[in-house]
């Protein structure tokens, strides 16, 4: 006997079905709200549990709407960050995958969160090659319900994976730029300091050192109003290097001063940064003379960093630590050595080549030349093959002095022709002194404030004072006087190179006349040769053999009206984009067409994925569908 029920029963069984999973989904956010609550008082290990117990049972095991995916994914991020936050990058890997293995969300509908979380976990653990291989994969995966916060985290995370990689600079520059671009539209991005002082960087390394000075300078304020600590010590530490790289260990001394007051006060901590705060101010006392207070906070950076990975923090300290104690001599240069050949074996190829150059003055003032000679041998394999300019602030007077007395002339034109880069990276630097008299003229004017403070409070020292002044506005004539003696020097210098260029450009320009020559009577060489293959058959092999022109002129023989029409289709269409397409019209691959257009196999993907959301096509469909329907019109 069948039992049937009426139709209202059903109707209040489905009500309270969908009041429970409502219940259920507040249950999850209240969850949610806890775990970050525990997170932002320190309580790490309790906000794991809570956000691991989020993330494995969430209300709907399978489907989340938009506002549940949105909590769900910040959830990922910030088990990460908890973990990064106690220095436990190992067991923050681990817990990534112990979390997907129990999570159809991430398996299926969170995909690409998870790769890019992943990703930039793996990075911290110096697992480069898996985090970057991890990393590309987002560029392959949709973005279920996207957000500009998830579309931020991505190309942040991209860009700090691959931020050391020399054959991706292009890629991070454009990543960061892209991440800022998500940061405008996004509500809260915490964030955009840590990019913004990364993009900075970048354009430091690539010698845009104006922007990279506008960008911390605004990086920094902007964290100050939003009352973002990390992201003001992000903006502080990236001040700091700039201006050790600029040789001004003043200013680098005043933010690294700054950077201790904000760590200081800060609700927690993160040990990584606070590790950075302390390595930072090393730095700049060693550079500016003052070693007393070197091994102090070298010392408080060693003890938060003995649980990182040694290249998140650990390498930085033993660099700093070894040129101190070897400079200092005596008993302490030998634990100074130990520090150095560590960094020597484990650092990164920047703080190698600095330990090899530390190691090889020691051992020439030992005379100990054939170690001197092995780790000087080191150090130019580093600098000699490194893919981007290294500068590391070598002195190479002994160096030199050293080959020149054992008579090893090829090691003297090496080191020479190396120091006449370095020189010619410093006076370029020395161009770019201007940017700094902002930051000059509101430290003179602290200091006159500070000058007027004493003055009334002194009264009785008032002659002194002035004696004071007299003095300094000597001090400061002379510093004029040799600055535009300087300035005098660099301006004919500067002549010079302008009369060299000016010669080089002539020359290449008869150069260039000569070429169209040869080139003009070769074409009509083969005028006829080419007038009677007019008709020859489309390969997309014409493309390397005569060039893009011919290739472009064949194409549309036999395919008259496919560019006219995908001009219409997509107006801001690049050159590179109508060569993909046409190339997929010749059903070429991915790997034959990075052959043809001379690009890396990820450069395609990269193309392709772009095109795809310049055109906003839907995730199931792909180019080819595309090309094919433009084909059919």
């Amino acid at each position: 006997m069948k039992i049937t029920f009426p139709l209202w029963s059903k109707k209040i069984a489905l009500l309270f079905a969908f009041i429970l999973i409502g219940i259920a989904g507040f249950a999850d956010e209240d969850l949610f709200r806890q775990a970050r609550t525990l997170q932002r008082s320190g309580e790490y290990d309790e906000a794991i549990a809570a956000f691991k117990d989020y993330l494995v049972h969430p209300a709907d095991r399978h489907n989340l709407n938009h506002q549940q995916l949105v909590i769900y994914t910040d959830a990922l991020m910030q088990l990460m960050n908890t973990y990064q936050s106690k220095g436990e990058p190992e067991a923050c890997v681990a817990a990534l995958n112990e979390v997907f293995a129990a999570s159809p969300i991430l398996q299926k509908q969170c995909l690409r969160d998870y790769y890019s979380v992943l990703g930039y976990a793996l990075s911290r653990t110096e697992k480069m090659e898996e985090a970057e291989e991890t990393m590309l994969k987002i560029f392959t995966l949709p973005l279920h319900h996207a957000t500009p916060e998830r579309y931020f985290r991505d190309y942040a995370y991209a860009a700090a994976v691959f931020y050391s990689n020399p054959n991706y600079q292009e890629e991070v520059i454009e990543w960061c730029e892209e991440a800022l671009q998500q940061a405008e539209l996004c509500k809260n991005t915490s964030g955009k300091q840590w990019v913004s002082a990364m993009l900075g960087a970048l354009y430091k390394r690539n010698g845009l050192i104006n922007k990279a000075l506008d960008l911390f300078l605004q990086s920094r304020d902007e964290a100050q109003m939003r009352g973002d600590d990390l992201g003001v010590l992000n903006s502080l530490h990236s001040l700091i290097d700039l201006f050790l790289y600029w040789d001004v260990p003043e200013y680098a001394d005043i933010y690294a001063t700054e950077a201790i007051r904000v760590e200081t006060n800060m609700a927690t901590q993160n040990p990584m940064v606070s590790a950075q705060t302390y390595i930072n101010k090393g730095r700049a006392l060693l550079k500016l003379g003052e070693r007393d207070s070197v091994v102090y906070y070298a010392d408080k950076a060693r003890a938060l960093c003995r649980q990182l990975p040694y290249n998140s923090g650990m390498v930085d300290v033993d660099l700093l630590s070894g040129i101190y104690l070897t400079e200092e001599g005596g008993d302490a240069a030998n634990l100074g050595i130990q520090q150095l050949q560590q960094v020597a074996m484990q650092g990164t190829d920047f703080n190698r080549a600095k330990a090899y150059h530390q190691l090889a003055q020691v051992y020439l003032r030992g005379g100990e030349e054939d170690m001197a000679e092995m780790v000087l041998d080191s150090m130019y394999m580093l600098l000699s093959q490194s893919s981007s300019q290294t500068y590391i602030d070598i002195d190479y007077k002994p160096i030199l002095d050293h080959y020149l007395r054992t008579k090893n002339q090829q090691r003297v034109e090496q080191y020479t022709q190396i120091m006449l880069q370095e020189q010619k990276l410093l006076k370029d630097r020395r161009l770019h002194y201007k940017l700094v008299e902002a930051i000059v003229d509101s430290q003179t004017e602290q200091q006159r404030r500070e000058l007027q403070i004493v003055q009334l409070e002194k009264a009785n020292q008032r002659l002194w004072f002035y004696v004071c002044i007299a003095l300094f506005l000597l001090i400061i004539a002379v510093v004029v006087a040799i600055l535009l003696y300087q300035k005098r020097v660099h301006k004919i210098n500067i002549q010079q190179a302008d009369n060299k260029l000016s010669a080089l450009s002539n020359e290449l320009r008869q150069t260039h006349t000569e070429k169209e020559i040869i080139s003009q009577k070769i074409d009509e060489i083969m005028e006829d040769i080419d007038s009677r293959q007019e008709l020859e058959t489309l390969t997309p092999s014409l493309l390397q053999k005569k060039g893009e022109p011919k290739f472009r002129q064949r194409f549309e023989l036999l395919y008259p009206l496919f560019l006219h029409r995908l001009r219409e289709r997509v107006p801001s269409i690049t050159r590179r984009e109508e060569l993909l397409s046409m190339l997929i019209v010749l059903k070429q691959d991915n790997r034959e067409i990075a052959e043809l257009l001379a690009i890396a196999p990820r450069s395609v993907l990269m193309l392709r994925h772009r095109f795809r959301q310049k055109i906003g096509m839907a995730t199931e469909l792909s180019l080819e569908d595309f090309i094919a329907e433009i084909l059919k019109d």
